[in-house]
């Protein structure tokens, strides 16, 4: 048997059915999470774009946009969830795939889940299904595919996404197989539009993808049954040969990524490669009473690569400087925090702002040891170089909301509440998560669909 057909057999069988606590409670949290992030991106220009141009399409009413009044088709459900849960940048991340899976997988899972009336258990298991199965083949992947250009999250994610939709849909392992061919061909997504209301379209898309892929295999449509590690096949292409698919089927669940290393949760609303930097220098301003005038220059010294995902150098709009390194960590100084507000272009173009931002020299560090993901691994240190002449350094490993340095539990539905405000009302957003902490028992997800939609 070969990597296709071991990855659909895991599927076919794998199961929450008995699993450890930790499992359902990191599962839980993370569609907390990125429930979150969807309702604080429902209003966002290019989540009303797309939510315009299927409303004008029309579509057969079996699920709902979250944040927003629209029902429509399981692909357009998945499609415009995933774009909403992205426009912000601030949905969680996996150390694995160097992608977002949550808001891939989760908007596919969750349209399907409305469609076919599961239960929250079901969900949750298709997520963790859609979820492993897009971080170990990220792991197997290697480097080169997100240096090259490819946006992992969705590349990898149209395939998370047919395997949680494959499983909310019951399919057999061939079909499964087939789901992951016809995704495998879907898979798309360049890193040059970071910074553009297409990079939050990637997620979208590829759950949309994911979607259709499982349902046209559920109707018996055909793929190449060894899409994985055929000649031709998804590795050969997106790898450049660096694939080491040998260990995939052993380490299917063992143990579940999103219980270990797990779910890297966003304190901030931008880019993941810009969270310890922002996290060193805010330490920084606010313990020594620093100010945007006492500063000379500021030097930000990261893994190598760990500058490949942070190509805005100069942002001139709110959506560039989520993936500008200078910005944040120029708005962090100026503004002793990073938000939701810190990324509108009116926050972004002021002129002290843009002063600031050049005097920030971001450099990579061969030395810096890293053996897979230069945005995860390593460290970042930041040194602010006063007009005094004095420096001021900090080094960052994890930051916060990292496995290794998470956030509470009531930090958690903190940001779940600022975000869901943005969307529904106060008492709505409530009961909402309410029904989210409870999900393992929801005995259909319809409630809390309706308790998403204002």
């Amino acid at each position: 048997m070969g990597l296709t057909q071991d990855v659909a057999d895991w599927v076919a069988r794998m199961s929450v059915d008995g699993a450890p606590q930790v499992l359902m409670d990191a599962a839980t949290s993370a569609i907390i999470d990125t429930v979150a992030a969807i309702l604080a991106g429902a209003s966002e220009p290019v989540t009303r774009i797309v939510a315009e141009t299927l409303a004008e399409d029309g579509a057969r009413p079996v699920a709902d946009r979250l944040g927003g009044r629209l029902r429509t088709s399981m692909e357009g459900a998945a499609l415009v969830n995933g774009v909403s849960g992205h426009a912000l940048d601030y949905d969680d991340v996996n150390q694995s795939a160097i992608a977002h899976s949550s808001v891939v997988v989760f908007p596919a899972a969750f349209a399907v889940a409305q469609g076919a009336g599961a239960t929250g258990r079901s969900l949750i298991e298709a997520y963790v299904a859609g979820v492993e199965v897009m971080a170990k083949l990220g792991r197997a992947m290697g480097f080169a595919h997100y240096r090259t250009g490819w946006h992992a999250t969705s590349t990898l994610g149209t395939l998370g996404a047919a395997v949680a939709a494959g499983k909310l849909l019951l399919l057999e392992p061939e079909g499964l197989r087939y789901a992951l061919a016809i995704a495998a061909s879907e898979a798309s997504g360049s890193r040059q539009n970071f910074g553009t209301m297409t990079k939050p379209f990637h997620p979208g898309h590829a759950a949309r993808c994911g979607v259709l892929a499982a349902r046209l295999a559920q109707k018996g449509m055909t793929g190449d049954p060894a899409i994985l590690e055929a000649p031709l096949g998804y590795f050969a292409i997106f790898s450049y040969g660096e694939a080491r698919i040998e260990r995939v089927r052993e380490a299917l669940g063992n143990p579940f990524d999103v219980v270990s290393p797990g779910m890297n949760v966003k304190r901030y609303p931008c880019c993941y490669a810009t969270h310890r930097a922002a996290d060193g220098i805010l330490e920084l301003v606010r313990h020594h009473e620093i100010a945007a005038r006492d500063i000379e220059s500021i030097d930000v010294i990261v893994p190598p690569g760990g500058l490949a995902a942070v190509t805005r150098a100069q942002p001139q709009t709110g959506l560039e400087g989520k993936f500008s390194l200078p910005y944040v960590v120029a708005a962090a100084i100026l503004d002793r925090r990073v938000g939701l507000d810190t990324f509108t272009d009116e926050m972004v173009r002021r002129p002290e702002a843009q002063a600031l931002l050049r005097a920030v020299s971001p450099a990579e560090d061969p030395a810096i040891r890293v053996e897979f993901n230069a945005i995860e691994e390593g460290h970042v240190v930041v040194r602010l170089h006063l007009r005094t002449g004095s420096v001021l350094e900090r080094r960052v490993d994890y930051p916060r909301g990292a496995p290794q340095n998470p956030l509470s539990r009531a930090e958690l539905h903190e940001k779940f509440r600022d975000c869901a405000r943005r969307a529904l009302s106060k008492d709505q957003a409530e009961r909402a998560l309410t029904l989210l902490v409870s999900l393992p028992d929801l005995p259909r997800v319809d409630e809390l669909a309706a308790s998403l939609v204002p």
